[in-house]
């Protein structure tokens, strides 16, 4: 079968003079079939001029053959979820999850939370190294992206936003990364309020309240450990290696 990676970035522009910039809308990827490419190409733009972010100024969809014998088959991490009645009792049991993976040591909570708020502005995700304390992400501002990705029995034409699928999709590659210890992730759609960590150990656990509905602000951190994996190698498996994952019926 053939196949094909189908990527789509949608923008505004924002700001006067020199302070103008690109303003990330909305992002989508699939790996389809042939004979899908055209229709989840259509709904992948319809999407992007229906979000709720605005209308884009931008709109880019880049079309890639992936060869089938370079993609790999990962079965989807196990899902708990956890009901809360407030966001900050959502973020509270994500960072007691979280920083036990981090080590021992005072302040880890705290840290996280900082690390958390330095994400809102990133494209992508921040490459944190638990051994060493530093951020290994090449660029601070654009962060690290996983990409390459998709369920392996998702609807080839569905375009809509499908949280949940697409979360654990990407979850489940990041986990099986070189080095990777845990995830942290809060969705920067304004309508969207649950959000998740995960890890091998953990499995894919989905808090359903992480911020007030309405607030733009989300970020995502990748937690590394460099004395089992290189950043490059991570970097590598994270943006190049083709997935598809199984999430059952």
């Amino acid at each position: 079968m053939e196949y094909y990676s189908l990527k789509m970035r949608a923008s505004q522009q924002v700001g006067e003079g020199e302070q103008k910039h690109e303003q990330h809308i909305s992002g989508a990827e699939r790996i389809v079939g042939r004979d899908s490419v055209e229709a989840v190409c259509t709904a992948m733009v319809r999407r992007a001029m229906t979000h709720s972010k605005g209308d884009p100024d931008f709109i880019n969809v880049k079309i890639e053959k992936v060869c089938e014998n370079d993609i790999r088959i990962l079965k989807a991490l196990p899902v708990t979820r956890i009901d809360v009645d407030t966001w900050q009792e959502g973020l509270d049991k994500a960072f007691g999850l979280i920083t036990p993976l981090m080590g021992s040591g005072c302040g880890l909570r705290e840290k996280l939370q900082e690390l958390l708020r330095a994400t809102f502005p990133m494209r992508g995700a921040m490459l944190y190294d638990i051994a060493t304390g530093e951020r290994l992400e090449p660029d601070h501002e654009r962060g690290v992206r996983a990409t390459y990705m998709d369920a392996l029995r998702s609807s080839e034409v569905d375009g809509c936003k499908n949280h949940f699928n697409e979360a654990i999709v990407l979850a489940t590659k990041v986990a099986n990364a070189p080095g990777m210890v845990a995830e942290f992730c809060v969705s920067d759609d304004p309508n969207y309020v649950t959000g998740y960590v995960a890890s091998k150990e953990l499995g894919y656990v989905r808090i359903m309240k992480m911020k007030e509905m309405g607030d733009e602000n989300g970020g995502r951190i990748f937690l590394f450990d460099s004395r089992k994996a290189s950043a490059e190698e991570c970097i590598e498996y994270l943006q190049k290696k083709k997935v598809l994952v199984d999430v059952g019926a």
